[in-house]
């Protein structure tokens, strides 16, 4: 009887080892499942967002819109000695928003220029970078010669609690002017994004929606002093600051201040600083130059 015992208890130790490693292996299979799914999704919807397409959108993105759109390269002079030195940013966005004879009035993001640059160059949509126009010509051109064709832009404008800046240019080139939104985009208005994301290209349009039911918070480093702004899933990465945020009226709906990305680095939102706060904005530089 004791035999019998000891062989039947042994039996219940052996079925339940084989029990435990079942479950483990099943564990092991389930977490690796969902790490899997966890990854592959975070890939997926970084390249859905990057790639979107819209075609109602796209037929009213036209010429007017595109020539209002520019790109900004900060130069920065350094002084060692009786040696000078230049340096030059990567670029971000800018917006044509008013015109007064052959004077044109651009919005950015503070953010991008607040770094004290020794001048701001203006690209227009179709004008090549440095880059472009050395890999498109045979005839070589210094980097300093080549921006000290472009118009310079100057700061006329400015506040940190809205990270918004104006810019002032003067060009014989004719830019194309757009209308700020008279209201902000409500949750699911579909829009769009005009930049230039670093390593990604010039003059990339991304299509997405509002996300954000209400205005959210993006505070300084501090989380204080700033504006509320909105969440949108068109796409944006580093050198986007500054861009449009365009509605299916061809208007100004917000500028783009930067964007929320997950562990792996890639795309989650893009924040945009909203059409009712640039009115503001704007209003208070209108009054500043009043007085």
């Amino acid at each position: 009887m004791q035999c019998k015992e000891r062989s039947k208890v042994a039996v219940e130790k052996r079925l339940s080892r084989k029990s435990k490693k079942t479950i483990s292996i099943v564990s092991i299979v389930i977490s690796a499942v969902v790490c899997v799914s966890i990854i592959g999704s975070s890939f997926f919807y970084d390249y859905v967002c990057r790639t979107r397409k819209n075609i109602d959108f796209q037929e009213i993105i036209n010429h007017e819109v595109k020539s209002s759109t520019l790109y900004i390269v900060s130069e920065t002079a350094t002084i060692s000695g009786n040696d000078e030195s230049f340096s030059y940013g990567a670029g971000f966005g800018g917006v044509v928003f008013s015109e007064a004879d052959g004077v044109y009035y651009a919005l950015t993001a503070l953010h991008a220029v607040d770094n004290n640059p020794t001048h701001l160059y203006v690209l227009s949509y179709d004008d090549l970078t440095y880059n472009e126009r050395i890999a498109q010509q045979e005839q070589h051109i210094g980097l300093r010669d080549y921006y000290k064709t472009l118009p310079i832009a100057e700061v006329v404008y400015s506040d940190e609690e809205y990270d918004l800046a104006i810019l002032k240019f003067s060009c014989s080139d004719s830019f194309g002017i757009l209308n700020i939104a008279s209201n902000t985009p409500a949750f699911k208005d579909q829009v769009a994004i005009i930049s230039s994301p670093l390593n990604e290209g010039r003059n990339e349009i991304t299509y997405g929606t509002i996300i954000s039911k209400k205005p959210v918070k993006f505070g300084d480093a501090n989380g204080e002093n700033q504006r509320l702004v909105i969440k949108t899933s068109a796409y944006d990465n580093f050198g986007s600051s500054g861009s449009v945020l365009l509605n299916k009226q061809s208007e100004i709906a917000g500028i783009v201040l930067g964007g929320g990305r997950d562990i792996f680095d890639n795309f989650r939102y893009s924040l945009v600083m909203p059409a009712n706060e640039i009115n503001d904005f704007i209003t208070t530089w209108y009054s500043s130059k009043k007085q």
